[in-house]
């Protein structure tokens, strides 16, 4: 009873670990489904280039070799093969002796195989040959029904049956295969010549023969053809010339080495005008040129080998992927200069294997397939690169809209304070007259300081919301650079005696030049109020004017405390003050911003010096040139 309860539970508790697999898997296939869903339009621009770039490979046929043959030009071919033609004219000066209606070659129409037939020339060219110990010699000439009956005697029946020798058989139309007069009992001496054309009249394979005729090849070699099925292609190794030829004439007259045919395949054949020529991807060659180079292609193993289609599809999806990230990640220059340099390195890696190794990979079809990702995807990117574009003019749409909102609050505010501080100011002023030396005219006074720092910080903030709006300009006028720091100075001094600070001033003259005095005298005014208010007392402040290279230099030199290095580009900042001064001195931080901004809208430029312990001098200049201010003004407004 209790093994049929512990069975039960473990089944129960198996049927829960499938239940939550068969979950787990159910949603990450619905993540994965949501992934590619959100991103369909991309996947299916990656399915319509892998779709083209399959389709060009499936144009890719046997043909395309040709292309590669040619381009590749004349290789190196076996030397065991050696090839003997036989010529009209040739065997027509043999001929001459003993025939009386060959008086004119030229009149000579329709030469078959037939008219080579001449016994005691063969007798003497095949024992001229096989005394040189060749290793196979292979007739493609048919000598058979079509020469009669021929008689030999036991010497010459050694000679034409010998087993190194190799007679051509053919096929008929009507694929009845014609066997040679010199066949032996065992008819292992014969090869079937055949040599098909493919639909353009083209040979470029060679076909496996039936079982019971092997190849002339297979023959002469010794060796199979790797398959029995479809042609195989025929791996030519460049024009005639690839093959060392012997004429007849040249045998007979022993115009030839003595090794000539040691160890080598001899190939026999002639000039008819019955099949003078065949087409091939090499131009035009005769039948025992197209089996040299059947012979060579079988004794090096030179077949041309490839892969299966989906293989190569495969390799195409990567190249595919490849070629997408380079254009989704990297500019459009660099992802071109890419992609052909992937392109070229494929088509010259694809030339080398073939040449090298007899493999076929395509270098057609991966152009298009890389033109058709940059074609494609360039589109996609623009469209991306606009939705992009119309999202951040959205965006800066509503921050343009956020930011008028707040520079409107922000001056509202501004201005609601501005009354009720003048007012407070009035009471305070009228209270001050009424109690000037009792107690409470000492809080009075407080209170007036108090309001006068308030009604500071507002007037600074309304000057950069001001200052910062799209529509503002400056308003240039000619004046002396001198006066406006002399009225900037007198505003100041009162302020500078309380903390007996002296001013000295070193103005240079000079002529008048173009800017807006307000808002220069306003940087004068922040720089030396920033000199009083970190210099400390009985301290002293100078102020040097100057002008040099074409530009008016402003100097602001104070015996303060200085400012640490690590605050020198913090200073310029809105809203920001030294690191060690938010409670020593008082201040919006809000004075060095508007300096540089209205120096920079003159087309000036502004510096700082400052050493901890020894003061800070503050510097800007002004171009004498108002054309070089109009446009830096430009600049900086945009």
């Amino acid at each position: 009873m209790l093994l049929i309860v512990e069975f039960f539970n473990k089944f129960a508790m198996l049927r829960r670990v499938q239940k939550a697999s068969f979950q787990n898997l159910r949603i990450r296939l619905e993540v994965l489904l949501r992934f590619f869903s959100r991103r369909r339009g991309f996947w299916l621009r990656c399915l319509l280039c892998w779709s083209i770039g399959c389709l060009a490979l499936s144009n890719d046929e046997i043909t395309s070799y040709d292309q590669r043959f040619q381009l590749r030009g004349d290789q190196q071919a076996s030397k065991q093969i050696v090839l003997i033609t036989i010529r009209q004219s040739d065997f027509a000066t043999i001929y001459d002796s003993r025939t009386n209606f060959l008086d004119n070659m030229s009149e000579v129409t329709d030469i078959t195989d037939s008219f080579f037939w001449n016994k005691p020339v063969w007798n003497e060219l095949l024992l001229k040959i096989l005394r040189q110990n060749p290793r196979s010699v292979g007739v493609t000439l048919y000598f058979g029904d079509n020469i009669g009956t021929v008689r030999l005697n036991p010497e010459e029946q050694r000679l034409f049956l010998d087993k190194r020798v190799v007679w051509a058989s053919t096929t008929n139309s009507l694929e009845r295969v014609l066997t040679p007069a010199f066949a032996n009992r065992e008819h292992d001496n014969l090869g079937n010549n055949e040599v098909r054309r493919d639909e353009d009249g083209v040979v470029r394979r060679v076909f496996p023969q039936r079982a019971e005729m092997p190849h002339l090849v297979e023959r002469l070699t010794g060796k199979k053809f790797p398959t029995t099925l479809a042609g195989l292609p025929i791996n030519y190794a460049g024009t005639s010339r690839v093959f060392t030829q012997y004429t007849l004439s040249e045998i007979m007259y022993d115009e030839i080495p003595s090794n000539a045919f040691s160890d080598k395949i001899v190939l026999i054949g002639a000039e008819t005008s019955a099949a003078p020529v065949y087409m091939t991807p090499v131009g035009t060659l005769s039948r025992t040129e197209i089996l040299a180079h059947v012979t060579d292609t079988l004794l090096g193993n030179k077949w041309i080998k490839r892969l299966s289609f989906w293989w190569y599809a495969a390799g195409f999806f990567v190249l595919m992927m490849m070629a997408v990230f380079l254009i989704t990640t990297y500019p459009q220059s660099v992802a071109l200069f890419c992609i052909l340099w992937i392109g070229t390195l494929l088509a010259a890696l694809s030339a080398w294997v073939f040449d090298s190794f007899y493999f076929w990979s395509p270098a057609f079809s991966p152009f298009v397939l890389l033109g058709a990702c940059w074609i494609i995807f360039i589109g996609y990117q623009a469209t991306k690169i606009e939705k992009k574009n119309f999202r951040l003019q959205q965006e800066q749409q509503y921050l343009q809209e956020l930011e008028q909102l707040k520079n409107n609050f922000v001056s509202l505010i501004s201005h609601d304070l501005k009354t009720p501080i003048a007012k407070i100011q009035a009471i305070v002023d009228r209270l001050l007259t009424q109690n000037a030396d009792n107690e409470l005219g000492q809080d009075l006074r407080s209170l007036r300081i108090y309001g006068d720092e308030l009604n500071r910080y507002i007037q600074s903030i309304l000057k950069v919301l001001r200052v910062e709006s799209r529509d503002f300009k400056i308003h240039t006028e000619v004046g002396d650079i001198n006066e406006v720091i002399e009225e900037a100075l007198q505003t100041l001094r009162p302020l500078a005696r309380e903390k007996n600070i002296q001013i000295h001033t070193a103005l240079e003259p000079m002529f008048s030049l173009e800017f807006d005095t307000t808002l220069i005298k306003e940087v004068v005014i922040n720089l030396v109020e920033n000199a009083i208010k970190y210099t400390p007392r009985d301290g002293q402040i100078e102020v040097v004017s100057l002008e040099a290279d074409d530009m008016v230099h402003v100097i602001v030199k104070d015996t303060g405390e200085g400012i640490k290095p690590e605050d020198m580009e913090k200073v310029w900042g809105k809203f920001t003050r030294g690191s060690d001064q938010d409670l020593r001195t008082k201040g919006t931080g809000l004075g060095l911003y508007l300096v540089k901004y209205f120096i920079e809208l003159h087309g000036g430029k502004v510096k700082m010096e400052s050493t901890v312990g020894h003061g800070t001098t503050v510097s800007f200049t002004l171009p004498l040139d108002s054309e070089i201010a109009m446009e830096n003004e430009t600049e900086v407004i945009a």
